[in-house]
């Protein structure tokens, strides 16, 4: 398991359904908010809260990141 660059916290890389990498919070969260994916198959699905509820939800690093605006690319 990798680390955040800015925050040292653990990471849990996926592929999006896009196929870019997300970095993801490795501890399961309770599906209440923005932000939350799903696994599915080894991809991390952008899903709208209880969409799944016997599946474990994550929430992108970049809304806990207290850095997270470092990482960011511009458009």
């Amino acid at each position: 398991m990798s680390r955040c660059r800015s925050c040292n916290a653990p990471l849990l890389w996926a592929k999006t359904e896009k196929g870019h990498r997300i970095p993801l919070d490795p501890e399961p969260v309770p599906a209440d908010g923005p932000g939350l994916f799903v696994l599915r198959h080894g991809v991390a699905v952008a899903v709208p809260p209880l969409a799944y509820p016997d599946e474990a939800n994550y929430i992108s690093h970049f809304s806990t990141c207290p850095q997270a605006d470092q990482h960011r690319r511009s458009r």
